[in-house]
């Protein structure tokens, strides 16, 4: 049997199971690098679960946001953007006759920096240590806004790692990973300033961009 009609088959199983468990679920697919989320690509119906089986024995863990989709996938491609029962997902990679990895988001954030930077193509790009002068990114004055609302997931990585203000005795600040899904044309690069939903900024330190999508290691703005 030829993959593509395998596969054909797995999707339209997925929507039959998501037809009967699923819940109204709004697909984005990002063209731009603002509002991600502004009109819907597509309606279906989708479930969520961190058991690839989908036995539905308990919720996804907090510490823990990779979970797998089930949903239509006939029309679905990595980078797409999910909106199901008050939370955003991402799918990170979807491979044939299996589910969809996705990232459960817990913030929608917006990305800053000089002009140009981040661009695939290099395109306008200026020297990225500009304006990168501490640990706390009091440096980076002038900065534009880059790409704002996308959802990320954020969670502390180490706890009072390497970064602070170097005084003898002060309290070292935690280290944070995020993740992002596949930006259009746009990979984060470091010195980029993160701004959550909730006012909260920090600073990318380093970046290990995929197919899957964007991790990132940041520290917390202190001032």
């Amino acid at each position: 049997m030829y993959q593509a009609l395998l596969q054909q088959k797995v999707a339209r199983g997925y929507a039959k199971a998501a037809l009967r468990l699923g819940a109204a679920t709004a697909q984005y697919r990002p063209t731009v690098l603002d509002a991600p989320m502004g009109t819907p690509y597509a309606t279906l119906l989708a479930a969520f679960n961190n058991d690839k089986k989908f036995g539905f024995d308990g919720p996804s863990l907090w510490d823990k946001p990779a979970v797998f989709g089930l949903l239509d996938t006939t029309d679905v491609l990595a980078g797409d953007l999910l909106a199901c029962a008050g939370e955003n997902y991402f799918v990170a990679r979807l491979e044939p006759f299996r589910p969809p990895l996705c990232i459960l988001c817990n913030r929608v954030v917006s990305l800053s920096g000089s002009p140009g930077q981040g661009s695939t193509n290099g395109d306008g790009g200026v020297c990225t240590d500009v304006g990168a002068s501490d640990d706390y990114g009091t440096g980076g004055s002038g900065k534009t806004t880059l790409a704002s609302g996308w959802p990320a997931f954020i969670q502390i990585k180490n706890k009072g790692g390497a970064t602070g203000d170097g005084i003898p005795g002060s309290i070292k600040a935690a280290d944070y990973e995020m993740f992002l899904p596949v930006m259009p044309n746009f990979v984060p690069t470091t010195y980029m300033t993160v701004t959550t939903d909730l006012g909260m900024t920090y600073t990318i330190s380093a970046v290990e961009p995929s197919q899957y999508g964007n991790r990132c290691l940041m520290g917390v703005n202190q001032v």
